[in-house]
């Protein structure tokens, strides 16, 4: 059970919510609440939802590669692209993602979903993901400088950053180039090829630009942990299966063809997704870290939502409830519709923002516009 908390006013001030010590602490008491109210119902349920999200993985998968393999028309083709852009999609998201936040390590029944354990079927190195996407993404959230995905890759977000006569294409660059093998470029950031390539190209090198620690591996190890990454991704879906239609009779292109549009929808899917709900142009001071409550305001201020439906929603990885994932990153995300009307409640009750999208498209729109509006100088 979760004890009942004394809910004061916040304190006022002409109409105006004063953010002081009083506040915050109060903040972090309401969503503390949450958070423990909605483990307490942890159990059974969050097991046999992994469990079965990766029977049906496999099933996916095993369509999939059989239409791929058999199939002789464009409609049995593209139901075989289908089925195994929903394997891999589900497995990079809405397993890989959401387990290497450790949000299936309570359940001593399942080990092979524990974050140390897991064995991602994306072409990311685990290690260099937890490093990058939950020590730092996840704490200094939308943080000049700190935060190495409020300007992913190359991108400029905010006006803080220096322009650089590249960032004019920005935007035809992440949707032509980027966005088809957003996997692999999330590998190298994290792994910190990415800023290296910055510190040369660009002539203030890294200014602007959150760094990731490099000291726990050498380059050579880095490069890899990189290769590693990669290949089992590429071995698999580009020399394996072509080479095993080829030996049995069938078309090693077809399979080729479907292995990589399977493949480049998926990569497509989770940039636009990740990136549709990250981008709501709040910088956040870096001293949220110093106070829990402050943290969570800084969370919910940078994120934002868009609307679906619940298999939209596991498509998404259950980000398109990014608000919750980023208030609570390690508590199942299926959990985080239910939790997310509790935190539309609190937000209301003590007058703060909660965003939220009416759709993927609007939201896609949304952050474009950010990326075009930083594609050119800041006006002085």
């Amino acid at each position: 059970m979760v004890e009942t908390l004394n809910k004061p006013q916040p304190i006022k001030q002409q109409n105006t919510v004063v953010r002081d010590d009083a506040f915050y602490n109060q903040i972090e008491q309401e969503f503390e609440a949450i958070k423990q109210r909605h483990r307490a119902k942890m159990g059974a349920e969050d097991v046999a939802y992994i469990k079965g999200l990766r029977l049906k993985s496999r099933i996916f998968e095993v369509l999939g590669r059989g239409l791929l393999w058999t199939s002789r028309n464009p409609l049995t083709f593209g139901a075989g692209v289908g089925f195994l852009f929903l394997h891999r999609n589900i497995e990079a998201i809405e397993i890989g993602h959401n387990v290497l936040h450790g949000q299936y390590d309570y359940f001593p029944e399942i080990p092979q979903f524990h974050s140390h354990n897991f064995k991602w079927k994306a072409p990311i190195d685990e290690e260099g993901w937890r490093r990058e996407h939950n020590a730092m993404h996840h704490v200094h959230t939308n943080v000049y400088e700190k935060d190495p995905d409020l300007n992913h890759g190359l991108l400029r977000t905010n006006d803080l950053v220096p322009w650089q006569k590249s960032h004019l294409w920005q935007v035809p660059l992440y949707f032509g180039v980027v966005y088809p093998t957003m996997l692999y470029r999330f590998n190298a950031q994290n792994l910190g090829f990415t800023q290296e390539y910055r510190a040369e190209a660009f002539d203030t090198g890294n200014q602007g630009y959150a760094v990731v620690d490099t000291s726990y591996a050498s380059k050579e190890q880095r490069e890899k942990m990189h290769s590693r990454s990669v290949n089992r991704v590429l071995f698999k879906e580009y020399l394996v299966f072509p080479l095993l239609a080829k030996l049995t009779g069938r078309s090693a292109l077809k399979v080729l063809a479907g292995n990589f549009l399977a493949d480049t929808i998926n990569n497509y899917w989770i940039g636009m997704t990740i990136q549709a709900t990250h981008f709501t142009e709040d910088l956040q001071d870096e001293a949220a870290v110093d106070h829990k409550g402050r943290w969570y305001l800084s969370q919910l201020e940078s994120s934002v939502n868009f609307k679906g439906n619940r298999w939209q929603s596991i498509l998404w990885g259950h980000l398109n409830y990014q608000i919750e994932h980023h208030l609570f990153p390690d508590t199942p995300s299926h959990r985080y519709p239910d939790m997310a009307k509790d935190v539309k409640a609190l937000c209301q009750k003590y007058n703060l923002t909660y965003k939220c999208n009416d759709s993927w498209a609007k939201a896609i729109k949304n952050y474009t516009a950010v990326f075009w509006k930083y594609s050119f100088p800041t006006k002085k």
